[in-house]
């Protein structure tokens, strides 16, 4: 369930960028969502694919037909999940739009961890599954770009902090991080809730 769902997911997260830099005046900001793109879609110097279809080998791995996750539109939950951060990127001042998109990635960074747990995406996870070695370099990748100190994850705090420059901005940001995360956690457990039922665990 989960590598399905985050195909989805993977595909989408670049395209909201795309709309935000649209509206975004900041020069700082865009640099660092065009270079977030690049890595993402054109070429990330750390593996041999762009993150999607990296995503897209894992799911194949897990045992789904290439063919079906590349045409999966996702669950329910997921199309909600994705139209709430669509609409952000779209219709949000570009300050918010910022703060509900890559601030998925900001709560995987080392500013975040120093203050408590974070989501563990991280390659030794999956490991255990005993998958061939390019069906986990997605979370390689996703290791070299969010954890490291001044990776995606702090670089999202900084560029948030440098614009969120009066008490009503601050507590616009922090609102919608905590907003996002919510909703990225309500997505993961409604997949978590699908893959026990399809592994026949009552709960």
């Amino acid at each position: 369930m989960f590598g399905l769902e985050h195909c989805v997911f993977a595909d989408q997260f670049p395209r909201w960028f795309g709309h935000i830099i649209g509206n975004c005046p900041a020069l700082d900001a865009r640099q660092y969502m065009i270079d977030n793109m690049f890595v993402e879609e054109v070429h990330d110097p750390t593996i041999g694919t762009g993150h999607y279809e990296s995503m897209v080998d894992f799911a194949v791995a897990l045992g789904h037909d290439r063919d079906f996750v590349l045409g999966y539109q996702g669950a329910v939950y997921t199309k909600m999940a994705l139209a709430y951060w669509d609409r952000a990127a779209r219709a949000w001042p570009w300050l918010e739009a910022f703060a509900a998109v890559a601030g998925l990635e900001a709560a995987r960074g080392p500013m975040v961890a120093a203050l408590g747990n974070v989501a563990s995406l991280k390659r030794s996870v999956w490991e255990p599954l005993g998958l061939y070695d390019q069906a986990l370099e997605h979370w390689s990748a996703g290791e070299a770009a969010d954890l490291p100190e001044g990776g995606h994850g702090d670089m999202t705090l900084k560029i948030l902090a440098r614009h969120a420059d009066s008490d009503e901005k601050q507590t616009r940001v922090l609102a919608l991080l905590q907003e996002t995360m919510q909703i990225r956690w309500l997505h993961f457990d409604n997949i978590g809730r699908d893959a026990l039922k399809a592994s026949g665990v009552d709960f």
